[in-house]
């Protein structure tokens, strides 16, 4: 998945997500994504995504996908 995919597709899910819920429906991307994420820069999709300073979170979600699974 190319940086471009991941920055539109983190964009959508940011902005659809409730203004209480944005923190962790960004960490849920990271999880989601972290294998596409691990072979681009991070913040490069945050940057091109236009959300704003989420990179941490994102690297967090990259993180903790090696110790969680999402439901479906």
């Amino acid at each position: 998945m190319t940086v471009t995919q991941l920055a539109s597709i983190l964009k959508e899910r940011y902005e659809s997500a409730p203004d209480r819920d944005k923190a962790p429906h960004v960490v849920l991307f990271g999880i989601e994504f972290s294998e596409s994420l691990a072979s681009v820069s991070v913040a490069e999709v945050v940057s091109l995504s236009g959300i704003g300073k989420w990179g941490p979170q994102v690297s967090l979600g990259r993180k903790l996908a090696a110790h969680v699974e999402p439901r479906k």
